[in-house]
């Protein structure tokens, strides 16, 4: 990498530190929203498990969701409101930063174009709020994957008014507001490498869980392909109805990731969940238990879980490790207590027995 490379690297890894701050294992913006480092193959396969379990082309939705997101970012920030000279080259120099902050390429407004190795929807959503924004004109999208990296944007002139971008919608999970004080660590193993970040050489991105949460929002009306067993046995008594739905949802796609991945995940005893906590989840904003015990069976695990937009994910990734570390099929409870969550994993073959 040559020195120009380095010194914006550097720059913008100097930017993401002031701007986030760590809780509990979860990246927090100055206002308390939460974000993920995704590693770019990750969020494939866990997006393709998702649709897969949801039964449902969602591109659009997620294209919608992350536009929406995005839109209302741009404006509570207001970073391309004001200044009367070259306005549309300052607001052009703006929209480039952030995107080689958080990792998401490179979007070329004169060719109608976006460099990137996010999923064409995700770069869609971001490119749509950004054109809406600047132009303070509504727009209707299409676009076109034509190359590995290459994203082709179609735009056609809405004529409807532009309103505000609505407040994020309300989840049974994650509406306590909190903000982080600690450093998030992993910023300095960014590398900067082709337009983008990487980690030891896999591509990484960061996007903010709320573009999510609009999505599940959306998704909670749909079937879903979990069996009868799985259902029967992943007990949510405080999530209900299309809620839990989707949550299962959730959970089941970051279990199929996980559980499709080589990642070596070993479990001895209780004290084997802080390492894996420490490597897997806290550095990118999975978050992290509170606390972890013993349910007094052979493998049995109770976790405590803060309550967060990240919860659907971290339940996911905490019974995706318990089934990869014990090799068995897995329950689990999940119920509300107070300001957090107590999640109960064990084996599936008790809760059979039973």
């Amino acid at each position: 990498m040559d020195t120009g490379s380095n010194q914006t690297a550097h720059a913008l890894v100097n930017d993401l530190t002031a701007e986030f701050h760590m809780a509990n294992g979860q990246i927090l913006d100055g206002y308390g929203g939460s974000w993920i480092v995704w590693k770019t193959t990750d969020l494939y396969a866990w997006w393709h498990a998702f649709e897969a379990t949801c039964q449902t082309p969602l591109g659009r939705k997620l294209m919608n969701a992350c536009a929406d997101q995005e839109e209302f970012l741009l404006r509570r920030s207001g970073f391309l409101l004001g200044g009367r000279f070259l306005k549309k080259r300052r607001q052009s120099g703006i929209i480039d930063s952030r995107w080689k902050r958080y990792g998401w390429g490179v979007i070329d407004s004169k060719h109608q174009t976006a460099t990137s190795l996010l999923f064409a929807p995700i770069i869609a959503g971001f490119a749509l709020a950004t054109k809406e924004q600047i132009n303070a004109q509504r727009y209707k999208l299409e676009w076109r994957q034509t190359g590995q990296r290459l994203i082709q944007f179609d735009w056609t002139q809405d004529a409807s008014t532009l309103p505000p971008a609505p407040e994020v919608p309300s989840l049974p999970w994650g509406s306590t507001p909190k903000l982080g004080l600690e450093q998030v660590d992993v910023f300095s193993d960014f590398t900067w490498a082709n337009e983008g970040w990487s980690i030891s050489g896999e591509s990484v991105c960061l996007l903010p869980m709320d573009a999510f949460s609009r999505l599940f929002h959306t998704c909670r009306a749909y079937q879903h392909s979990l069996t009868t067993e799985q259902v029967d046995a992943w007990s949510t008594p405080d999530i209900t109805s299309g809620s839990r739905t989707v949550f299962l949802m959730i959970s089941a796609s970051m279990s199929h990731l996980v559980n499709g991945s080589e990642q070596p995940i070993y479990i001895e005893n209780i004290a084997s969940w802080a390492s894996l906590a420490n490597h897997y989840l806290k550095p990118f904003g999975w978050g992290a238990p509170l606390s972890i015990e013993s349910l007094g069976t052979d493998h049995g695990v109770r976790f405590a879980l803060e309550d967060s937009p990240v919860l659907p994910f971290l339940t996911g990734w905490l019974v995706a490790m318990w089934e990869r570390g014990h090799g068995r099929t897995s329950k689990f409870k999940l119920t509300k207590s107070s300001d957090t969550w107590v999640l109960e994993v064990d084996s599936r073959l008790n809760y059979i027995e039973d």
